[in-house]
């Protein structure tokens, strides 16, 4: 019987780009089907996609999408 194994740390993406949206046109859209219960678990963390990081704009409740931009200005955390 065939087996798969749940990938840590990976969220399904849709990538998109808007031109009138420079320098930063990349976006990603996330489906939160829970609503806002899945936004939370993700709206403060910072999305790795093709070597770019994205932070979160905003959701939609209607559509429950959640909503990524992406960032040009991150710093590191530096931990004791």
């Amino acid at each position: 019987m065939p087996h798969a194994t749940i990938a840590p740390d990976l969220i399904e993406v849709f990538p998109s780009f808007r031109e009138d949206m420079q320098p930063c046109g990349h976006y990603l859209t996330v489906r939160v089907s829970d609503g806002w219960n899945d936004v939370k678990k993700i709206c403060k963390k910072v999305l790795q996609y093709e070597g770019r990081n994205y932070t979160f704009t905003g959701w939609n409740s209607d559509t429950n999408n959640c909503y990524f931009r992406e960032a040009t200005s991150l710093a590191k955390i530096k931990r004791k």
